[in-house]
This record gives structure tokens, C-alpha cells and sequence, in this order.
């Protein structure tokens, strides 16, 4: 792993990440600037985006319309009515029985025609058992989903750990933990910024987390180049993850290990970030090759040819 050094993720990876919610980049100079009807269909489409990924994070109970419509900050009647055109085209449902919401058939569907192009698990797979067979610890797998960390699987080694937090295919929000910290440290300082404001919502309960916090974190990950964090939320829990870069060294996954506070000293701390980091750059490898990618030679040069 070859990570960017801070200053480069906030000043030049500035160009090549941003958020497509942002009105302003319909308005800039030269830019394209929608007429009402155009900008109408633009923030109907954002508003349904917004409430599959609020219904991404209930998993299989789903959320009630009042939920939705408080974590979406969107009117009641609104939420409703968006709700059921998505229930119409079969990427949301109805439980009958609860009457809540969550995601539908259809979105297993395109999933499954996105996994045909490409399925990270299956690069992962080896890398997961290789890394809980040597390390005995819990080992994770995971992507960005908007403004949410994605666990796209999960191994546990020998070492059984009670209290894990996170299974496979649910999505915890980013910012809070090695896991995600991995995730979106590299980003632009902006992106960063949008989402740990979007995340605050959820520290209400996390005496110990606070943006303030979150921004330490994002910058000691910068500086030593893996995230690592230790008895978050009192939980006597341990962990250090390390960002996979896509070919163009933009993060795109993160590798971490979890374990108890008495399994992570600090010299152990640095034999996983050595295990974990070369597992990494075989991901970005791997990654190149089923995508017929061309991987540059440093992640400067794969910045530079990107912008």
C-alpha cells in the first residue's frame, strides 16, 4: 500500500471526488443549469435515492413511513408517496404484517447483474481466509456506499469475539471505526467534511465520538497510512484497517481486523498493518486484471493522468 499523503488527498484529490447531490455544480461557470422542469426530475431522483439508502441501513425489518421521512428529512406525504412509486417498480416492499418498508426484489436483482461485471467477494475470498487463518482474529471486508461502510463479508478466526458488531452485507455509517475511518480518510477534505456532518445525526449514544474526533482519526490515518482504533464505545474491542485503492489509487474497499484489547499490542499492531497492507495491494492487482485495468506505476501518476 502506497497510501496519498494528506495533503494530497485534500488538495489534489479535490478534483476527483465530490458528492452529485451538490446543487452548486449545476450552476458553475460554463456548467450545465437545468430549467424547473429539468432540476423538478433531478430532485425527485435524489429524494428516492436518499430513501433506499436510509432503507439500506434497517436491513430486513425495514423502517416505518415516520422513520424514513425523520432520518430522510423529507415531509411525510412526500416520503409516502416516493415510497410507493418504488414499491410499484419492485425496489422496495411492504412488510404485511409490520406495514414497514425496506428494499425490494429488484434491488437483489441489480445487484446481481452489477456482480456479473465485477464482485469484489470473490477477489476477497482467498484474502479473508488467509488473513483469519494467520491471525485468528475477525476479519472484514468492506466498500462506501454513499455515506455508509458497507461489510461485504466477513471471516472469523479462531479467536471467537462476542460482541462484533458488524455482519456481512450490513452497512454501518462512515466515520465511526477502523473499519470506515480506512474508507474515507483518502478522500477530499470537502467529502470528508459532508459526511461526517451527515453522520453526526447518529453520535448521539457515542460519548466517545465526536466529529472533532472523527477528523483526529481521519488525519492520524493519513499521517501513518492504516486506521486503528481501541476500546471504541467501551466495548474492550481493538482494530486497524488499511484502504484498498482502485487502479487509479482512489480507495475503493477497506481490509480490517478486529479483535479484543489484550490480542493488540503494539508490536503486534504493526505485524497486521504489514499483512493487511500486502493483501491490499493484492486486491488493487487482482482488481486490475479481471477489470483489464492498467495500474499506474504510483499513486501520483494515477492521480495526475485522472484529472
Amino acid at each position: 500500500m502506497i497510501p496519498p499523503g494528506p495533503e494530497s488527498a485534500g488538495t489534489a484529490g479535490a478534483a476527483l471526488w465530490s458528492f452529485g447531490e451538490k446543487p452548486e455544480i449545476f450552476g458553475a461557470a460554463g456548467g450545465y443549469k437545468p430549467g424547473k422542469t429539468a432540476a423538478d426530475g433531478v430532485q425527485s431522483v435524489r429524494r428516492a435515492v436518499t430513501l433506499l439508502n436510509v432503507l439500506g441501513s434497517f436491513g430486513r425489518t425495514g423502517a416505518s413511513v415516520a422513520k424514513i421521512s425523520q432520518l430522510s428529512k423529507l415531509h411525510k406525504a412526500t416520503t409516502h408517496r416516493i415510497l410507493c412509486a418504488l414499491l410499484c417498480e419492485g425496489l422496495v416492499e411492504q412488510d404485511s404484517a409490520s406495514r414497514n418498508y425496506r428494499l425490494g426484489a429488484r434491488i437483489s436483482v441489480l445487484n446481481a447483474l452489477m456482480g456479473q461485471q465485477f464482485d469484489l467477494r470473490i477477489v476477497g475470498e482467498q484474502v479473508l481466509d488467509r488473513l483469519a487463518d494467520a491471525t485468528g482474529d475477525a476479519i472484514y471486508l468492506g466498500v462506501r456506499t454513499h455515506f455508509d461502510g458497507l461489510c461485504l463479508d466477513l471471516r472469523e478466526g479462531d479467536h471467537k469475539i462476542p460482541l462484533l458488531r458488524l455482519k456481512a452485507n450490513e452497512c454501518w455509517p462512515l466515520g465511526i471505526g477502523a473499519f470506515s475511518i480506512a474508507l474515507i480518510a483518502f478522500l477530499a477534505d470537502e467529502e470528508v467534511d459532508a459526511i461526517i456532518e451527515r453522520n453526526s445525526r447518529y453520535l448521539g449514544a457515542q460519548q466517545d465520538i465526536t466529529p472533532a474526533y472523527i477528523r483526529e482519526q481521519v488525519e492520524s490515518t493519513r499521517a501513518r497510512g492504516y486506521a486503528a482504533s481501541r476500546n471504541l464505545g467501551n466495548l474492550g474491542m481493538a482494530a486497524v484497517a488499511v484502504p484498498v485503492f482502485d487502479p487509479h489509487w482512489r480507495p475503493l474497499a477497506s481490509l480490517c481486523i478486529t479483535t479484543t484489547m489484550d490480542r493488540l499490542s503494539e508490536a503486534r499492531e504493526k505485524d497486521l498493518v504489514t499483512l493487511l497492507s500486502a493483501e491490499s495491494r493484492g486486491i488493487t492487482t487482482n482488481w486490475c486484471e479481471l477489470g483489464a485495468f492498467s495500474r499506474p506505476i504510483t499513486w501520483r501518476k494515477g492521480l495526475a493522468t485522472s484529472i
